[in-house]
């Protein structure tokens, strides 16, 4: 399909934002008939002090970096290539770039590529870029110092990509992330901009874009959602999760407590995906980039078993969403929040994967960290179900899973049955003691055109009376059960794929768990 989003037509003039803000050039359509939609998140000007909070020691804290860095200070995104992906405030400008110095980066760890696709590897600044650079000290920032450092101060390398060329690229017949004389894709890509006020169609080519390269490179595509009310997709049901964040195979970020886009997306899947600490969403998302890429060295240097394995953007998905930690008012409802009402979402369940607003939770690196390296585990046995029966527990185990750990699992479905992969687990204790439980289940699609390519799977908590809890969105590429209070016993984590009536062979899907105590029981008798 032709993407209906071009980057070689000059865009409308810039329009106003709320308090002097202002929207970067657009992408402008071919023809008139489609709305030029590429922004900036944030603003470029009078950025001094916006991110104070995402550099301070507290939100260091709060994503569990100051643990993280305690047990393995190793862990600075060594090796690792990334990019970083920002957009002009004009469609005539190069104001794209960050400021080496400023972030504590040599010119040598950097590549530009600017807007028609010219390669620097020489900084350029004609304007610099507040906006870029404020984002790049959050992610790999190396001035000195845990205040002011960010996630991956020992980053390999940094692919620094104006949004218009990065777009042209992956509409290339075969796109490739590499700039001339470069000889390492990024693996992880941050994006703090939107393609603002996209239609359906439009969506369709953003995202298929986005999801075949993340598929055929295993390159993890992490974007802001955009920052509320004056960011909405131009969509029957609008939405404030604006593409690329709304990709099914990315990680759409928000912010826990700043301005920010909620869910659901404008066909009702659930988005964001997780949400950090930032004012804005732009200052969120390379905190998410930095974790992901922390990961991804921890990944490669063995600490989670496989280096393959650890290392697929299915499992460092999986580790994020089920390592972030749930606010107070955290709800896999729609019901608390009434825009969602307002906007009309076409299949907003009662009950969704995760909440509009934090999406899995608030990032924590070192949950997610201590996920990976609890180690992989295989399910405890898999078998076959009729399509119409009903999931059962599978009772007949010896041995019992680790209570926590991952898996990147493979699935061959027969023809007309559901195929069930049993992850049993034995929680001991007596009635002073009960169990959290966090498990999320995610898996790739791919589009052919227009067409979204995509195999279903459920996830389900068992015990032998039945089922515990279950989550079962058709929608959605993910999915995650989250529960408190859990009695001791023996308990049954389902992945489940549905069958069709032609079988599906090898699909692949990414699950991470885990079972923690709780003593709140026992702390209550010592008041």
């Amino acid at each position: 399909m032709v993407p209906m989003l071009s980057i070689f037509h000059p865009g409308p003039p810039l329009k106003s934002l709320p308090m002097g803000r202002r929207k970067a050039a657009a992408l402008s359509a071919r023809g008139d008939s489609y709305r030029s939609c590429l922004s900036t998140l944030l603003a470029i000007a009078a950025m001094t002090g916006a991110i104070s909070v995402a550099q301070g020691h507290t939100a260091q804290q709060q994503i569990g970096l100051t643990h993280m860095r305690i047990v393995a200070p190793e862990l600075t995104g060594a090796g690792i290539t990334v990019a970083q992906v920002e957009a002009s405030p004009s469609r005539h400008a190069d104001k794209f770039e960050p400021s080496c110095t400023a972030t504590g980066q040599p010119n040598s760890k950097f590549t530009f590529i600017n807007r028609f696709g010219s390669v620097s590897l020489i900084q350029k600044i004609r304007a610099e870029s507040a906006h870029a650079t404020q984002v790049g000290r959050i992610f790999y920032g190396n001035e000195g110092g845990n205040f002011k450092t960010g996630l991956c101060p020992g980053v390999g390398h940094i692919d620094v990509w104006d949004a218009r060329a990065l777009y042209r690229q992956l509409c290339s017949a075969s796109p490739l992330l590499i700039p001339p004389g470069q000889t390492t894709a990024p693996a992880i890509v941050n994006q703090s901009y939107v393609f603002e006020a996209a239609t359906t169609s439009e969506i369709q080519s953003v995202d298929s874009l986005f999801d075949n390269y993340a598929v055929r490179h295993n390159t993890l595509f992490i974007s802001a959602v955009g920052n509320g009310l004056e960011m909405t997709t131009d969509t029957g049901q609008p939405s404030e999760v604006n593409p690329p964040a709304d990709a099914y195979n990315g990680l759409a970020v928000a912010t826990c407590d700043g301005n920010t886009g909620i869910g659901p997306t404008c066909n009702g899947r659930s988005k964001p995906d997780i949400s950090a600490p930032g004012n804005e969403t732009s200052y969120a998302a390379p905190l998410v980039s930095g974790a992901a890429t922390l990961l991804l060295q921890a990944g490669r240097e063995g600490l989670g078993g496989s280096t393959v394995a650890s290392t697929d953007i299915r499992v460092i998905k999986a580790l994020l969403l089920n390592g972030a930690s749930k606010p107070p008012d955290w709800t896999n409802s729609y019901t608390i929040y009434a825009n969602v009402y307002s906007f009309h979402a076409p299949d907003a369940f009662t009950l969704t994967p995760f909440d509009p607003r934090y999406g899995s939770g608030v990032l924590n690196i070192y949950n997610s960290y201590k996920n990976l390296v609890a180690g992989e585990h295989s399910p405890t046995i898999s078998t076959n179900l009729n399509i119409h029966a009903m999931v059962r527990t599978y009772p007949h185990a010896v041995t019992h899973e680790p209570l926590e750990g991952w898996n990147l699992g493979s699935s061959s479905t027969p023809a007309g049955g559901n195929r069930l992969h049993h992850y049993l687990f034995h929680l001991s204790g007596t009635s002073t003691i009960s169990w959290n439980l966090t498990a999320t289940l995610d898996w790739d699609v791919t589009w052919a055109g227009s067409t979204l390519m995509m195999n279903h799977f459920y996830l389900y908590l068992l015990n032998s009376s039945g089922d515990v809890a279950w989550s079962k969105s058709f929608i959605d590429n993910v999915q995650q059960i989250h529960l408190t209070g859990l009695a001791p016993g023996t308990y049954d984590l389902v992945v489940m794929e549905l069958g069709y009536t032609v079988p599906i062979f090898r699909s692949h899907y990414a699950v991470s768990w885990d079972f923690t105590p709780n003593h709140a029981l026992v702390a209550k008798r010592h008041h």
